[in-house]
């Protein structure tokens, strides 16, 4: 039991330490719990152990080392069970991708979304198709990534999260070959400034992500595509189901509650201890799990190394930091109603009427275009990029690049509020 009970706590620190960016270490925890679970004999999750460090190590840079590891594993995987093999397809997608082996690396994720599957285990069956979805595309581009994206699809159980982004980026692909995006449009027969032009301009990320006009709120040619989208992505398929989901976007409770919740709890000036220890008092007043107090802790430290790669990489000035993820609902409110509106769930008036609430409440919150671009990238980072940096962070770091920057962006040409 004690043997048990230490190996355990071993790989939890190792565990924490990977979700807390500490690769390193993440790394030695998980050698010394593998090497632990072989003295015992537990050779099945020893190799689990060995895959977790593999990827470790890839995370800490040290890919010829973590393909080393891979490598001896895959040679015994045959004699491995089912759950073992599955999670090391899954952990040899991320130390293949690392390594720059994108095809291979897509190849394991999607035998690890089919090994979990066969397990009846939907949650990391769906995260490892996303994460496949991923790879495919990264690999094969939008136009070369369409078939294996629809087998993909095909293969994943519908009505879940990860079947809804593997949907949306087979969408995407489907589009995007032949049209651009991440790029600024206007629309020269829309207005440009003025109360209304403002308020779409809160929805713009998504608009420049689209490749769509920012200040164009009807477009009868994306009727039937936002039909489609907001059945597939929002489950929306008549003005009623349209109304609860604007109206969830415009009083922020489309995000999960817990960040701004952990954000409300840093003061002005508050260091990371304090700030985590005033966490642990709020949650302790409620009677909160000592799980749940785990899970928050753990979105402090991940909001800490999004804030300081904002800062790197300008999205953040030095010493910026986010107070509050409510404009990435406000944001979606805008295209929300810019999609009701083409799909014919509501009318002009109703759809600018919620622009103009979405504006208004984003102004209430921030003080700024670059404090509010912060706070929508860092609610859209902490839903879809899983700590990752990868794609969904580049491509939001394009976008407030493009309306940060371009002389035509309302961003540069409104002030804000």
């Amino acid at each position: 039991m004690t043997f048990q009970a230490d190996t355990g706590a071993v790989l939890d620190r190792a565990r924490r330490y990977e979700r807390q960016g500490r690769a390193e270490e993440a790394a030695a925890a998980y050698a010394n719990a593998a090497e632990a679970l072989e003295a015992r004999g537990d050779l099945a999750s020893a190799a689990a152990a060995r895959a977790r460090y593999a990827r470790a190590l890839a995370a800490a840079g040290r890919t010829g080392e973590a393909q080393r590891v891979l490598d001896v594993l895959d040679r015994g995987a045959a004699s491995m069970p089912a759950g073992v093999r599955a999670g090391l397809d899954a952990q040899a997608a991320h130390v293949l991708a690392a390594a720059g082996r994108t095809g291979e690396a897509a190849r394991r994720a999607w035998a690890a979304m089919s090994g979990f599957g066969a397990l009846r285990d939907p949650k990391r069956a769906g995260a490892a198709g996303a994460h496949a979805a991923r790879l495919i595309l990264k690999d094969a581009g939008p136009r070369g990534a369409l078939r294996p994206l629809r087998e993909l699809l095909a293969q994943m159980p519908p009505g879940g999260e990860a079947h809804r982004q593997v949907a949306g980026l087979l969408a995407d692909a489907e589009r995007r070959p032949d049209r651009d995006h991440d790029v600024l449009v206007t629309d020269p027969g829309s207005a440009v400034w003025g109360r209304l032009a403002a308020a779409l301009a809160v929805g713009a990320h998504l608009a420049v992500g689209n490749g769509v006009a920012w200040n164009r709120l009807a477009d009868r040619e994306s009727a039937r595509d936002d039909r489609v989208l907001l059945e597939r992505d929002w489950g929306v398929t008549d003005s009623e189901g349209w109304r609860e989901q604007v109206d969830a976007l415009l009083d922020a409770r489309n995000s999960d509650p817990a960040i701004q919740m952990v954000l409300d709890r840093r003061g002005r000036g508050t260091g990371r201890r304090a700030w985590q220890d005033a966490i642990v008092a709020w949650c302790g007043e409620r009677d909160i799990s000592e799980q749940t107090v785990r899970e928050v802790l753990d979105l402090s430290e991940a909001v800490l190394r999004y804030e300081a790669r904002f800062r790197a990489d300008g999205l953040l000035p030095p010493d910026g930091r986010v107070e509050s993820v409510y404009g990435y609902d406000f944001g979606r409110a805008v295209n929300m109603a810019r999609w009701g509106l083409n799909a014919g769930y509501c009318d002009a008036e109703e759809a600018e009427k919620r622009v103009l609430t979405a504006g208004h409440r984003a102004h209430q919150v921030y003080a700024s275009w670059q404090e509010f671009s912060a706070g929508y990238v860092l609610g859209r980072m902490l839903r879809f990029d899983e700590g990752e940096f990868g794609e969904w962070y580049e491509r939001s770091l394009t976008g407030h690049r493009v309306l940060a920057e371009d002389p035509g962006s309302p961003w540069r040409r409104m002030a804000w509020g």
